[in-house]
């Protein structure tokens, strides 16, 4: 039985720091959907960064989600 994985959605997420509260490092995020299934790392890295740019907390990290579906062939 073979199985396949097929990438349904894509989104961008920034983890950005929002400094320290009580001892614990606090994260703010921002999300971007619809990201194209064929984009490339590196692009969606850069865009990461260059929205970051736009931010007002600095940037932790960038994150790609991926939804996939796996089904039997």
């Amino acid at each position: 039985m073979a199985i396949e994985v097929m990438a349904e959605k894509r989104t961008l997420k920034l983890e950005l720091d929002a400094g320290m509260v009580d001892g614990k490092q606090r994260i703010s995020s921002k999300s971007y959907s619809n990201v194209k299934l064929d984009a490339t790392d590196d692009s969606i890295h850069a865009s990461g960064e260059a929205l970051a740019g736009l931010q007002e907390l600095p940037l932790m990290k960038v994150k790609k989600v991926e939804e996939s579906v796996i089904t039997n062939v």
